[in-house]
């Protein structure tokens, strides 16, 4: 970080302390995650505990915190918690803590999110929020304490529970810039006294989504989300609890990709051997010059997602001879129709949207299951105990249908890119690839805890984890034709695979169509299944996992703490990369080993101050490299990799975390919370688009470039930097508050997306400021509210990646003028209003 840079911060930190107007609290209701006004109790050992009682880097946020900063999707959750990052955007889904990324495709979950004690699928969980209780960002190594193992850390998400006794709920809503609107609300309902309640509760939203609208497109992209939860809690005796959770959610959207450059600058008129005469390409024909600014596409039509996904959770606990039996099931029912995804985001097919269409054969299969015996505290006993069993079994098939367009779909070879919009099927090769991914995973697990002294405690886990991922692989493909010029000789516009099938024009006789549209064209058939392939895979892996721990309280308000682990992650085959040559499809599984010294400190009941410094060693870590050239066996030319394709890559991960929380003053709260992370490479082969190296072709299927030792591999910013404040004034029989939230994100190197051959794209820092004021009544019954996200407009580029333009052939001569690009949702300003009454 640039000392201009670290000078602007302290300055910022030092303006947010100075001026009470502007301060922020992030506190929690006493019924939700303090013990007292002061205290915030936490289950980041899955037990109910001090947060600065325990041996572990954790950051707490409350569905209160939610509500104050207009929070309605777990994408914003980064801007409380310092090098954390969620994205919930199809493919690009995204979760990273401590540096450490995982996206869909790439396997396990480096960073297990759990909801309701339930690790299911990121994707699944990172959605809306509403009606939540508590949010746990937890971080080193997990492995040995929650049934999926982890070395960065994990989230835990906690809905509201159903309250025994009293009758009560809320409801609320925003709405804001760009007609984006969120309402809201639950009601509970204590059927039988202290035995039974149930709790309903709804979030209905709708949005432009990432508000990129098209050049080409009339339609609006469009957000709507649909989410029904019903939770009931039933508690017979002062010992035996079961909680019960079943959630709908549907979501709808139409999407477009955003580019920026100048556009196509076309191409000179020109014979070309295998397309005949090929007549000048004009410049713009796909589109024209964007900026990042502009928000833009030039797709010709929205890429459409819908999704239908069904939770099911049940937590039970029973205590008993002075024993606690826990048990955790969990139920995930997909029931998603097919998607389309826009296969030609730069318009090289101008009038005409390619896509891809990705679906579930079947419904998937998803559960988990969890038993767990754990001693209840005691003074009588110097030492406290679980041990568990964790297992998680799905399977489905995802099928994809991606069309390649050969010469002759939109017209005879020498067309010009417009002429014809609507492809000739005879001329389109369908390719059906059905891939059927499961796990079969266990784990066997166990804990203890040695009280040493009143202020000492050594803690030590082991567990066995086993690991089956079967994976299967088919491919196939069906007739078509293609079609060349007269006298061709080179037929590079036929993918490979079909040349022995296509004669040259000239040296035989049949073939030449005598259409209009086609007059004098060479034709020939390509027959079914000619790149069918198959792939079968059943990897069976096992391992021990470690996570050992020694903290010492100097005083009730000062702990140091030292703690190591250890992990072990699977990886997939390569996903959404079709043809992909099977020597480059699955990936090792990952190993990594985390040391962290931290402290822990409160100087009386206004100031918290917590540190650590951590170091992950990896071993084979999963890696992705998108947009990498390769040569496709199906249609035998060049595609680029998607965001699922991960490689091996030994590296080291080195960073460290403050938090700091202050209240001054009795209606003052601040907060600043730093984390750095950086990964370096260990020296090693990985993939790469070297103009050096010889072309991609059928003996050359990719190229690999040296990682010279100590690289950085970031996908993220190494530094992210929060700081927060409320200050809240009492007029009369209500409080009227300001709030803040600047969030900071240093420079981003971007590894793995490519803007120009071989060298990353590095996007600058930057800061976001989230403004909120408001009146509130008597204990937050009622909130009146107004915000500001991103006030300053502050547009930011996060990533870029060079498409390689081969979405059809005879219009590759003539280069895109894009790349696709992702950036930060432009200013939304808005209005909030709340009203709660009972138990809420």
């Amino acid at each position: 970080m640039s000392k201009r840079i670290m000078r602007s911060l302290f300055a910022t930190t030092a303006l947010a302390l100075a001026l009470p107007s502007i301060a922020f609290a992030q506190e929690a209701p006493a019924d939700e995650a303090t013990a007292d006004d002061n205290e915030i109790i936490v289950t980041a050992r899955r037990a109910d505990e001090r947060l600065q009682d325990v041996p572990v880097s954790v950051q707490v946020v409350t569905g209160e915190s939610l509500q104050k900063l207009a929070i309605t999707s777990a994408n914003e959750i980064s801007k409380l918690a310092p090098g954390l990052t969620l994205v919930n955007n199809n493919a690009a889904t995204q979760v990273s803590l401590r540096g450490v990324a995982w996206r869909p495709g790439s396997g396990t979950p480096a960073t297990p999110i759990y909801f309701n004690e339930v690790p299911f699928d990121p994707g699944n969980t990172i959605v809306s929020l509403f009606d939540i209780g508590q949010i746990e960002v937890l971080r080193g190594p997990q492995g040995t304490s929650r049934g999926a193992p982890s070395i960065s850390g994990a989230i835990t998400l906690t809905t509201k529970k159903p309250n025994l006794t009293e009758f009560g709920g809320f409801a609320q809503g925003f709405y804001g810039s760009a007609d984006h609107w969120d309402i809201q609300a639950a009601v509970n309902v204590p059927v039988v006294k202290d035995v039974l309640a149930i709790r309903l509760a709804t979030n209905i939203e709708n949005s432009e989504g990432n508000r990129v609208h098209s050049v080409n497109s009339s339609i609006k992209p469009k957000y709507k989300d649909r989410s029904f939860r019903a939770t009931a809690l039933f508690t017979p005796t002062d010992t035996l609890s079961v909680e019960a959770m079943y959630q709908r959610r549907t979501t709808d959207k139409l999407f477009y990709t955003q580019v920026v450059g100048t556009g196509s600058p076309g191409a000179p008129a020109s014979p070309v051997a295998f397309f005949g005469a090929l007549g000048a390409i004009p410049a713009n024909f796909n589109g024209p010059a964007l900026t990042l600014a502009d928000r833009a596409s030039v797709q010709d039509a929205p890429s459409k997602f819908k999704e239908k996904i069904d939770l099911l959770t049940v937590n039970a606990s029973w205590e008993v001879f002075g024993q606690k039996l826990t048990y955790n099931f969990g139920r995930q029912f997909n029931r998603s129709p097919a998607s389309f995804t826009s296969s030609d985001p730069l318009n090289m097919i101008p009038g005409f949207e390619s896509y891809t269409s990705p679906s579930n054969l079947s419904l998937p299969k998803w559960s988990s299951h969890e038993v767990r015996l754990s001693s209840m505290p005691s003074d009588d006993r110097p030492f406290d105990y679980d041990i568990g069993w964790f297992s998680k079994h799905s399977d489905g098939t995802i099928n994809f249908d991606a069309p390649t367009y050969l010469a002759g779909a939109f017209g005879p070879p020498n067309a010009l890119p417009g002429s014809v919009t609507t492809p000739n099927p005879a001329y389109v090769l369908n390719s059906s690839t059905n891939i059927g991914i499961g796990q079969v995973f266990d784990s066997f697990y166990g804990n203890l805890k040695f009280h040493i002294d009143e202020k000492t405690e050594l803690s030590g886990g082991l567990a066995i984890v086993r690991d089956r991922v079967p994976v299967d692989l088919n491919i196939t493909t069906f007739a078509a034709r293609t079609s060349v010029a007269p006298y061709a000789v080179v037929l590079l516009s036929v993918p490979a695979p079909f040349r022995p099938f296509v004669p040259t024009c000239g040296s035989i006789s049949p073939a030449l169509i005598t259409s209009p549209t086609y007059a004098g064209v060479c034709d020939s058939p390509i027959p079914a299944g000619i790149a069918n392939s198959s792939q079968s895979n059943n990897d069976k892996y096992t391992d021990a996992l470690y996570n050992f721990s020694l903290s010492h309280k100097f005083t009730d308000d000062l702990m140091v703490y030292a703690t190591t682990g250890s992990s072990f992650r699977t990886g997939l085959p390569a996903i959404n990369n079709p043809g992909l040559p099977v020597n480059l499809t699955s990936p090792a599984p990952e190993k990594a080993k985390s040391y962290e010294l931290g402290v822990k400190s409160s100087w009386g009941r206004n100031l918290r101050v917590n540190a650590a410094v951590f170091q992950i060693d990896y071993g084979n870590q999963l890696t992705t490299f998108e947009g990498v050239r390769y040569w496709n066996t199906v249609s035998g030319r060049v595609a680029t990799t998607s965001l699922a394709f991960y490689r091996n890559v030994d590296s080291q991960v080195r960073g460290f975390e403050l938090e700091v929380a202050a209240q001054p003053i009795d209606n003052l709260s601040l907060g600043a919370n730093l984390g750095y992370s950086k990964i370096k490479s260990k020296g090693a082969l990985v993939p790469c688009n070297d103009p050096a190296q010889p072309a991609i072709s059928a003996a050359n299927p990719i190229n690999f470039c040296t990682s010279p030792s100590g690289q950085v591999l970031n996908q993220d910013s190494p530094w992210s930097v929060t700081t927060n404040g409320s200050y809240t004034v009492p007029l009369g029989s209500v409080d009227a508050y300001l709030r803040f939230n600047l969030s900071y994100r240093g420079k981003n190197p971007n590894f793995g997306n490519f803007a120009t051959a071989g060298v990353s794209k590095s996007t600058p820092s930057y800061a976001i400021l989230d403004l909120f004021a408001g009146v509130t009544g008597e204990e937050g019954v009622w909130d009146l509210g107004f915000y500001a996200k991103n006030v300053f407009d502050k547009q930011v580029e996060l990533a870029r990646t060079n498409v390689l333009n081969n979405v059809y052939a005879p219009y590759a001569v003539a280069p895109s003028g894009y790349n696709t690009v992702t950036a930060s949702l432009p200013r939304e300003i808005g209005v909030s209003l709340r009203f709660a009454f009972g138990s809420r």
